[in-house]
Parts: structure tokens; C-alpha cells; sequence
């Protein structure tokens, strides 16, 4: 008998709240309204182009997250190269993703969007590397030979706080060089160090790659508290690594989104995946770190439970991160591709090995939430719950009753409706998924 099988007939009743609260919350979010044209610019005014000649090939390197625009801002760097005369193709600058190969990173591209018919251009992918270079107390640098092989590189980045690690750089084009362009080599190298490893390193690897491969610079995109593109630069290959991507991140840190309370006895996460965060849930919002070693006074909300019902289809079962939620659902753990999750996490190194830990695993939506009540310690007509679709989409959500003094209090909170927690024949949530976000 499996897991699935052993589990139908588990359950732990306990009450629900009846009732959820729908709360809107406003931030401060600046916009690009042309995103193609701010991607072009950001070509031009950083003079990314000057160095190159017509006829050279570029190779554009884009990543495996779910970037706001990404397709169109793929499309206008593609666009402008070739009205620079220039031959452009797309790599994937993705580490260890997609199962580690080429055809799996390719998919987890067109997934994103990122497709030859809808960008204009050829994809190319080996997981292929050569050594570029070496640190003075590290393993050896890498670069693919899918890049290699242009005349230049352009890397397509969105800069952000990390969901592992702080420090002056975290992610962004000087990460994605090293463990981008670096594949599974580059991602294995970074992460067998931990955190420390990142902060020591990313800086100095930046000037390798400066210095010995065919990289020209990054179109580097941040985003607002919407997940909408706030902003898009240009940097070279000198600047990568250095004080412009600083204030980049120092910007991205000032625009993200939260969780509006300092106390949350259960949060219910409708969805994970690796197109919405490296580690399936941005552990900046749910304030859960899950790394050994490492202090989990990482975010702005005390959450005692998490409970996780299901995973994005553009995850391709890579449940990386699932280990942060304390319950799950069976629908969740038959989605799980193993390969994946696991080679994911070993490559991860200490980020990965307690974060793919199959959670407590309940049949239905229902009987998780009864287990996130009895797991929370807090009465159930006193519970504080907070419904999110993912750790993306923090626009619009849901409370428990017991919240509604804190968000009448807050300013950057508006209660919009209020409906039934509703579940279908099979214990599914169906209630307030419905409504719009």
C-alpha cells in the first residue's frame, strides 16, 4: 500500500473559520508602461552594443523565474540585436533547473513563454561546460558551451533579495553568471559552501567573468510589490557585481511585497513552484528559512503553521521548498517529479535538504486545514488565518475574522468582500480561489 492509499481514510477534525475576510493591500509600486521600449533603451544607454560589430553572435541568457514581461522584454533585446545586424539566440542561464538538462530547461523556457516563434530567435542548450577561470580559494568557474560559442553574452536578470542568503549582492546578473551560465557545475560549486559562499564569492567571480569570457553585460529587470516591472537597466560586464547592482537590490528590497501581520497562526498557500520562487515560496514572505545554521529571523511575520495545498503546473513537479510548509495535500505529493525535486536540492547543498521534506500529507484541503488548526496552538474562534494564492500574489487575500480589527487598523489594507470557506464533494477548496485577485 502507498502513501496516497494509507492516507484516505486519516483524519483530525478540529474547526474551521466559516467565513473569510477579502483584504485588498496597496503598496507603493512604480511601473514601466512600455516594457519593450525600456528594454531597448536600457540596450542603448548603457552601451552594452558598442563593443559588438554586425555579423557578431550574441547569445541572450534567460533564467528559469517567472519574470513580469519576460517573453516581451526577451523579444525587444532579440529585436534590437538584429536591427544592430547583430545574430541573436536564446541559452538557458538556469544552474541545475529543469532536471538538469538541456531538454528540461528548454521546456521550463517555453513554459515562461520564451519560445523561438514568440522571441524571433534560434534556443540553444547543453549543459556542456568548459573551466573559464578560477578563484584564488575556490573550485574552478564555468561556462556552458551554448554561450561560449557567440561572440557575446546578455543576460536577462531580475535583481531581488534572495530567499537564502544577505549580502551586498544576491540575486541578480552577478549570481546568474556563476551559476547561470555555469550550469549544474556552477550551481554545485556555489552552493556546497552555503550561504558564506555566495557572500565571499559572487563579487570576486564577477571580475572572472568580466575578465575571461564573452560576456558583454545584463538587462536587469526589478520588480514592485505587484509583481509588475518597476524598472529595467542596462549594466556591462564591468559594472556587474559592483555598486550599480548594489543600489539595484537596494531598490528591489525597498519594492517587496509582505505579509501585513506580525502574527499569523495559519497560512494556507494555494500554490508552489518554481516559476514563482527559486525555493517555491519566497521565504522573504512567509518568514520561514529552513536552513541549517542559519538564524530564521528572515522576514516581517511569526507564521506557526504553513499549510500548502497544491503545485504550478510550470513547476514540472519540482516541489523544491514544499519542506517549508508543515501540511500538504495528496494531490500536491502525486504531482512531485523525485528527479527533479531531488536533484534540485542535493545541488542546492545545505539550501536543499530540509526544504524537500514531504510535509505532514493529508488527503484533501480539508483535512489539511484541520491539522494546520489543531498544529497552530491557538483556539480555533482565535486563529489568525491568512489565505494567499502564492508568495507572488500578495495584491489581494483572505482572513479569518479574527484579523478584521488589524486590518481595519492598517493602513495599507482595505477589506473588499467577504464569502463562504467552501470546499467541493472531494475536499478541495473552491472558496475564495474563485474571486478575483
Amino acid at each position: 500500500m502507498n502513501l496516497i492509499e494509507e492516507i484516505q481514510q486519516l483524519d483530525f477534525p478540529a474547526p474551521l473559520p466559516e467565513t473569510l475576510l477579502e483584504v485588498s493591500q496597496h503598496f507603493h509600486a512604480p511601473r514601466v508602461d512600455d516594457v519593450a521600449a525600456a528594454a531597448r533603451a536600457a540596450l542603448e544607454e548603457s552601451h552594452i552594443l558598442a563593443r559588438m560589430q554586425p555579423g557578431d553572435s550574441v547569445a541572450v541568457g534567460v533564467g528559469s523565474r517567472g519574470i513580469a514581461n519576460l517573453p516581451m522584454i526577451v523579444k525587444a533585446v532579440i529585436t534590437r540585436l538584429r536591427e544592430a545586424k547583430l545574430t541573436p539566440y536564446v541559452v538557458p542561464a538556469m544552474g541545475s533547473h529543469g532536471g538538469a538538462t538541456a531538454e528540461g530547461q528548454i521546456e521550463m523556457l517555453a513554459q515562461l513563454g520564451v519560445t523561438e516563434a514568440r522571441v524571433g530567435a534560434s534556443i540553444r542548450a547543453t549543459m556542456d561546460v568548459e573551466v573559464i577561470g578560477h578563484l584564488p580559494d575556490s573550485p574552478a568557474l564555468c561556462q556552458g558551451k551554448d554561450s561560449l560559442a557567440a561572440d557575446h553574452v546578455i543576460l536577462i536578470s531580475r535583481v531581488k533579495p534572495h530567499t537564502d542568503f544577505r549580502g551586498r549582492l544576491e540575486s541578480g546578473p552577478s549570481k546568474m553568471s556563476v551559476i547561470g551560465l555555469g550550469k549544474r557545475q556552477g550551481a554545485e560549486m556555489m552552493h556546497a559552501g552555503g550561504g558564506a559562499n555566495f557572500q565571499k564569492h559572487l563579487a570576486p567571480a564577477a571580475r572572472v567573468y568580466e575578465a575571461n569570457s564573452n560576456l558583454a553585460g545584463a538587462i536587469c529587470i526589478v520588480e514592485n510589490a505587484y509583481d509588475e516591472t518597476a524598472e529595467i537597466v542596462g549594466l556591462t560586464d564591468r559594472e556587474i557585481g559592483l555598486e550599480r547592482e548594489e543600489a539595484l537590490l537596494e531598490k528591489a528590497k525597498s519594492l517587496l511585497a509582505s505579509l501585513p501581520f506580525p502574527i499569523i497562526d495559519v497560512l494556507v498557500v494555494r500554490d508552489i513552484g518554481k516559476n514563482l520562487s527559486g525555493t517555491g515560496m519566497d521565504t522573504n514572505v512567509i518568514s520561514r528559512l529552513m536552513i541549517p545554521r542559519q538564524p530564521e529571523a528572515f522576514g516581517h511575520a511569526d507564521v506557526a503553521v504553513i499549510a500548502l495545498l497544491d503545485m504550478t503546473d510550470e513547476s514540472h513537479g519540482n516541489a523544491a521548498g514544499m519542506g517549508l510548509a508543515n501540511v500538504t495535500t495528496a494531490r500536491l505529493a502525486e504531482k512531485v517529479d523525485w528527479t527533479a525535486t531531488y536533484t534540485n536540492a542535493v545541488t542546492s547543498g545545505i539550501f536543499g535538504m530540509w526544504r524537500v521534506n514531504l510535509p505532514i500529507t493529508m488527503a484533501d484541503d480539508r483535512r489539511a486545514l484541520r491539522v494546520a488548526q489543531r498544529g497552530c496552538a491557538v483556539p480555533p474562534d482565535e486563529s489568525r488565518w491568512v489565505f494567499i494564492r502564492d508568495t507572488m500574489t500578495l495584491g489581494r487575500f483572505w482572513v479569518s475574522p479574527s484579523l478584521r480589527p488589524e486590518v481595519e487598523a492598517h493602513p495599507r489594507l482595505e477589506i473588499v468582500g467577504e464569502t463562504a470557506l467552501a470546499f467541493d464533494e472531494n475536499g478541495v477548496m473552491v472558496s475564495p480561489w474563485q474571486l478575483s485577485s
